[in-house]
């Protein structure tokens, strides 16, 4: 019996089978004698979280573009599928031919989220590729990854033979075809590491030492001779006119986001002084309206899509949002097709072009003052004050929604008993609010999460607040919004935010942490019901590492494990900015305007 056969028997005893069994609408199918390279793009999560992800969209259309290139998909399997692989002697194999990820030349993984990781670790031993970059061989793929877990690289530099920074766009085929090259001219492992670490972006773990650091408990990686002290973020060029993919791959099962959804833009121009992605992704880059809109039609018609997202981390700073949205609907509306913007702060955009979206489908309405009072906004540079949230507000509810969402943060800089008071005021407000519109109280869902001190922000030489002090917040906000009936409060797990936070803020050290836990059974660690705390804790236990000092303030003298990266923006900006937090000051937008010289909105529909 085939593996494949094998596989088909194993999926009958599974949850979703549909996740593993790839044949999707627009997959792509490549003959792998015909190719100069095989690569695996690795999502470590569930299928539905994957296939959501608009990066790996992306890559999997540029790299199959190039028919010298297979690229092939692979998603973390869920504990059940795992279970039976195991149990079978089966490896796990790509979606697209069943491919076990030892036979392909290079695996990539895409790091979203450090609570990941240890999926990451069952995807390598299920494909049949060792752990560790050290205790590979010649004839083992390269291991690499990139993403926004990557800017800190430290914690799973062990795991990677290499990890890029930056746009992918042209970064990876670049490896890819460098890659290719090497191995065709007959170089070992370790020389085509040498040549590839050459790349813009590109980190090789192995050309550098984990060296202690003079007043802080973390270790900083220290260059080898030839290796590059700092290591670039690479960006696309004139990113404004890359293509977004069209032909999309249609996923088999529900997925979170089931729908065309279009990345309009790249950054955000807000500088939100907690927001890593706003540093990572830096600068703001809109597409060119034109090329929006023609993607967008061209993918509703050919995925057989009813709803379209235009997604960007603050989609109305998009200078030709309007137009695009006025064009677009011109269309969508015929065709009851469903327009939903992603991030968008209030005043962004005109109430009679909003009122135009919504007449084909009411989607979600959501608002994310992360502080319950201006002064608290002012020290995280959210630009967004009492009167826009309560216009906001206004305008759900005249427009006929009865349910808002509420975005909040707990244990932020500088934070008081009356910030706390004042996400309770916001709410009660948003329900008087409501009430006095809608004839009766709205539903309210306010979801909470705990501030983590990422790198690269301004707010990375702080502290993460203790788990006790954090509990005690979500208790008292739990307790006062719980009077209201119509109130629905979410809170963030704690441990899994403390333990993401020492994973973004960690060093080399906890490499082997990570195996040790994986061990010991963690999986899906970014789960709630999932994450297994015991394992974590007798992990650190074992390595004789005390988590904490991963969540302490630092001193801004030090070297930090992770300032070799360089994101493009100076940390003396980022110091700059911590300044001006403390001063309780916020400062300007980095929007400028960006001008199209010949790409204009088309003015006949497109079949």
């Amino acid at each position: 019996m085939s593996e494949r056969a094998a596989l088909s028997e194993l999926l009958a005893r599974v949850e979703k089978p549909g996740r593993y069994v790839g044949g999707e609408w627009n997959e792509i199918r490549k003959d792998p004698s015909r190719v100069r390279v095989k690569v695996a793009l690795a999502f470590p999560d569930a299928y539905e979280i994957g296939m959501s992800y608009l990066g790996q969209k992306i890559l999997y259309d540029r790299l199959n573009k190039d028919r010298g290139v297979l690229a092939e998909r692979v998603f973390a399997p869920w504990p059940d599928l795992e279970r039976e692989l195991r149990a079978a002697g089966l490896p796990l194999g790509s979606l697209e031919s069943g491919r076990p990820l030892d036979a392909f030349d290079i695996v990539g993984f895409s790091l979203l989220y450090e609570l990941n990781d240890s999926n990451v670790l069952t995807i390598l031993d299920l494909g049949r590729v060792p752990l560790v970059s050290a205790d590979r061989g010649e004839d083992d793929p390269l291991v690499i990854a990139g993403g926004p877990a990557a800017f800190n690289p430290e914690p799973v530099a062990d795991i990677f033979d290499l990890i890029y920074v930056g746009d992918g766009e042209e970064g990876l085929p670049e490896i890819v075809r460098t890659a290719a090259d090497t191995r065709l001219r007959g170089l070992r492992r370790r020389d085509r590491l040498r040549e590839l670490a050459r790349i813009e972006g590109v980190y090789v773990p192995s050309l550098y030492d984990p060296a202690a650091v003079p007043g802080s408990p973390l270790l900083a990686p220290r260059p080898r001779p030839g290796a590059p002290a700092v290591v670039r973020k690479r960006l696309a060029r004139d990113f404004a006119r890359t293509p977004f993919p069209e032909k999309i791959v249609v996923p088999n099962v529900r997925v979170v986001f089931d729908r065309v959804a279009i990345e309009a833009a790249r950054g955000c121009p807000q500088s939100c002084r907690f927001c890593q992605a706003s540093t990572l992704y830096f600068p703001h880059r809109p597409k060119d309206p034109g090329l929006v809109y023609r993607t967008a039609l061209r993918s509703l018609r050919q995925t057989g899509y009813e709803d379209l997202s235009l997604s960007a981390l603050s989609i109305g700073d998009h200078p030709h949002l309007e137009t695009i949205v006025r064009s677009l609907m011109e269309e969508l509306g015929r065709e009851k097709i469903a327009l939903s913007l992603s991030s968008l702060r209030p005043g962004r955009l005109s109430r009679g072009l909003v009122e135009s979206i919504l007449k084909v489908r009411k989607t979600g309405f959501t608002l994310v003052p992360e502080a319950g009072t201006e002064r608290l906004r002012a020290v995280l540079n959210k630009k967004i004050d009492d009167r826009e949230i309560r216009d906001g507000l206004t305008f759900a509810f005249e427009g006929g929604w009865k349910l808002v969402k509420l975005y909040f943060m707990i244990g932020l800089p500088t934070e008081t008993e009356e910030d706390l008071a004042g996400i309770v005021a916001l709410v009660r407000g948003a329900i008087d609010l409501g009430r006095s519109i809608l004839g009766r109280a709205p539903r309210i869902h306010v979801s909470l999460s705990s501030f983590i001190p990422k790198p690269h922000t301004p707010f990375q030489w702080l502290g993460m607040e203790d788990e006790a002090a954090l509990a005690a917040k979500q208790a008292f906000l739990r307790a006062e919004l719980g009077r209201h009936r119509t109130v629905e409060v979410k809170a963030h797990s704690i441990d899994a935010s403390v333990l993401e936070a020492v994973f973004s803020r960690g060093d080399r050290r906890l490499g082997g942490v990570l195996i040790e836990a994986w061990k010991r059974g963690a999986r899906f660690d970014g789960w709630d019901d999932r994450l297994d705390l015991r394992a974590w804790s007798d992990a650190f236990a074992s390595a004789g590492i005390d988590r904490r000092d991963y969540l302490r303030p630092l001193p801004r003298e030090i070297v930090l494990p992770w300032d070799h990266i360089d994101t493009r923006i100076k940390r003396s900006k980022l110091a700059g900015e911590l300044d001006a937090a403390l001063r309780n000051e916020r400062t300007p937008d980095c929007l400028e305007p960006v001008s199209y010289t010949h790409l204009t909105l088309p003015t006949k529909r497109i079949v």
